[in-house]
């Protein structure tokens, strides 16, 4: 007959516990300020984008608009015996602010005048500065007249072409620094692009040729 097993009074401990890892205390700690940190992180960008959707909602901004109303060419001639333009180009632009709760401080314009690809004059248009008020037009002169050296090359064929037409195709590039201004706030500088491509008549000896320059609408680039 087996011996039976001596009766056990009271708990019986069972096997040791191993003390806790170290290791696996910092690794626990280390994600718990992780994802702390990330729930933060994510919380403002939320509130970052919630008060920029809030505040476009309340301004509704829109960028200002530039249109060449009237272009006057009375000299474009091109010698290439010399590679020498000889030019006059007066224009008439607006700069229209649509928008109903900014004003836009125009801090710089300067204009650049291109024919075939490449510059022939450079005008700054603002001496001392302006401001557009809340949907209001702003009206600028801008005037080209000189000489410029230039080699046309290939691109001769078409000035002979449009020589011929009495019309040029004069491109212009405006590199402007402008400032938006909010109640009281006025905001940093921003650095737009403007780009224009003109259909431009000759007039000659006071006479224009039968077409007629059409007002053009310009691209603005704010980046």
């Amino acid at each position: 007959m087996a011996e039976k097993e001596p009766h056990l009074n009271g708990s019986y401990p069972g096997p040791s516990i191993p003390p806790p890892n170290q290791a696996d205390k910092g690794r626990g700690r280390f994600c718990c300020l992780f994802g702390c940190l990330w729930k933060t992180i994510v919380a403002l960008i939320l509130i970052i984008v919630l008060v920029i959707f809030i505040c476009w909602l309340i301004l509704q901004p829109r960028m200002f608009k530039v249109h060449i109303t009237d272009a006057k060419l009375t000299q474009f001639n091109f010698t290439n015996n010399n590679n020498n333009l000889q030019y006059k180009l007066d224009l008439n632009i607006t700069l229209r602010n649509p928008n109903k709760k900014m004003a836009i401080y125009f801090d710089k314009i300067e204009a650049n005048a291109f024919y075939e690809g490449q510059r022939f004059d450079t005008e700054n248009l603002t001496k001392w500065g302006f401001k557009v008020e809340r949907k209001s037009t702003h009206f600028l002169n801008a005037t080209f007249a000189g000489q410029q050296w230039m080699v046309l090359g290939a691109n001769e064929l078409d000035f002979n072409e449009e020589k011929s037409v009495g019309v040029y195709t004069i491109y212009l590039k405006c590199y402007l620094r402008i400032r938006f201004r909010i109640g009281d706030f006025i905001g940093g500088h921003h650095k737009p692009k403007v780009r224009c491509g003109l259909k431009v008549p000759l007039i000659s000896n006071g006479n224009l040729s039968t077409a007629r320059f059409e007002t053009t609408r310009c691209d603005v680039q704010l980046f």
